[in-house]
Parts: C-alpha cells; sequence; structure tokens
C-alpha cells in the first residue's frame, strides 16, 4: 500500500499531488550549483519534524560540512543524532581516507577500486534501516554523480536497483541527486526512467552570470502524466522558495 507524505513546501506539494508517495525512489537532477544539495537538506530537516527517521550518505562533502549545512535551518543536529532519528554515513570522508592509505603505492585504477565498495555502503545503511523498520524512512544519496565518474555505468545501476528493492522492503522514500550535462544522456535517461519521481532543477541565468534561482520541474510522478510546466525557485537562507505563479 502507497501513502503520500507531505514535504512541507505547499507548492511542491501541491505539484506532487499531495506530497512524495512512500514507498518511492526520488530522483533530482540539476547542473551543478542549482539547488540539489539545498532541496534534499530543506526536505531531510521537514521529514525530522514530521517523524521520519532520516539517513543521509554524504558523498559530494563531508558528513560535517553537510551537518553544518543542515544545522542552518534551525534544527539542533546533534539531538536528532542522539535520538538516533538521524544518522550520517561520511562516503566523503571515507574516499579521503582511503586515498591517503593507498597513494602513492597503488595505481589509480586500483585506488578506485577500494575506495568504492558498494558492498560497504549497502552494509552501512542495512544496521539504520532494520534498526528502524516499521518507522517512516527517509534516506538520502548525495550524489550519485561521483560513482558514474569512477566505476562503470552497469555496477552502479546494479547497486541502484538494490536501494530501490530497499526502499520497497523498509516502506521508505528513497532521495539521490544527480548532476545533469556531466553523464552521458544516455544515462540520465536511464536514471529518469529508473526513479519513481524526478524533480529538475535549472538554475536561471541573468546577463550579470548565474542567479540564486531557476525553475523547477516535475519530471515523472509514477506513471501519472505530469505537466509541462515549470515553477519559479531562489535560494535562500530558509531553503527553496516556490513561486506560486507557474512559468509556462
Amino acid at each position: 500500500m502507497t501513502t503520500v507524505d507531505p514535504t512541507g513546501i505547499k507548492i511542491l506539494d501541491d505539484l506532487l499531488s499531495g506530497g512524495i508517495p512512500r514507498p518511492s525512489a526520488v530522483g533530482i537532477i540539476g547542473a551543478v550549483g542549482s539547488g540539489k544539495s539545498s532541496l534534499v537538506r530543506q526536505l531531510a530537516v521537514n521529514m525530522l519534524e514530521r517523524d521520519f527517521r532520516v539517513l543521509y550518505y554524504a558523498i559530494d562533502e563531508s558528513a560535517e560540512d553537510v551537518r553544518e549545512g543542515v544545522a542552518t535551518y534551525g534544527i539542533d543536529v546533534p539531538k536528532y543524532e542522539q535520538e538516533g532519528r538521524l544518522a550520517f554515513i561520511d562516503i566523503f570522508a571515507l574516499g579521503v581516507e582511503r586515498l591517503a592509505e593507498a597513494y602513492p603505492v597503488e595505481e589509480p585504477e586500483k585506488i578506485v577500486d577500494s575506495t568504492f565498495k558498494f558492498s560497504d555502503l549497502v552494509a552501512q545503511g542495512r544496521s539504520f534501516t532494520l534498526k528502524h523498520l516499521g518507522k517512516k524512512q527517509f534516506v538520502i544519496m548525495d550524489s550519485l554523480t561521483p560513482f558514474f565518474l569512477m566505476v562503470e555505468a552497469k555496477r552502479v545501476f546494479q547497486f541502484g536497483q538494490v536501494l530501490k528493492y530497499a526502499t520497497r522492503f523498509a516502506k521508505a522514500i528513497g532521495v539521490a541527486t544527480l548532476h545533469t550535462k556531466v553523464l552521458d544522456e544516455s544515462i540520465e535517461n536511464a536514471m529518469v526512467n529508473f526513479a519513481d519521481v524526478v524533480l529538475e532543477l535549472e538554475r536561471r541565468k541573468t546577463p550579470e552570470g548565474v542567479s540564486r534561482g531557476g525553475t523547477l520541474r516535475l519530471v515523472k510522478l509514477g506513471k501519472t502524466p505530469v505537466p509541462s510546466r515549470g515553477y519559479y525557485y531562489e535560494m535562500t537562507p530558509q531553503g527553496i522558495v516556490l513561486s506560486t505563479a507557474p512559468q509556462i
């Protein structure tokens, strides 16, 4: 049975017909700097306040940097961690540590193989999932792009399939971010087809350069046809703010 959980961002909830389906695998895609991480952190905070258990895989940044980013939304991060309702898996720091151990002895290809072991990622997430089985869970992978850049795409998709199975098993919401215009278009298309829900963020360009806002579009919502229009967003200290006026 699928339920719908509000995100706490009203316009986004309206766009999603009430919120994010649970269980589901959600993809948030967009170019570098478009606000993907800001959005997932905002969602993490909102879900914590709605009695979710949140697991955050810190991949593009260290867990410490992510903690600081989450704290800017006004929540007591250490309190949630002590209660066991929020946990971080520091893949970034693990990669730095293994690189330090291997360099300069090992060849670059071997360093990559020893840095990213998908079995480690699954094992570290399993204990959190089993501990909170029966509770609402929200799992974030921020982001999948480094995996595609460092290992064979087939292996990443196999890992993604395991994560999708896990969301069904735990009746959880899994969210992964992915950079566009970095990977082959075929990989981007495959990820869109793979996810149950896909949101795309596109930064707005101005004569002065890139702005602090852009357009958010719902690309996919299960098998339901979605409108092609987008909504303007601005990145603020309080999170991403969506405009009520749709962009055609």
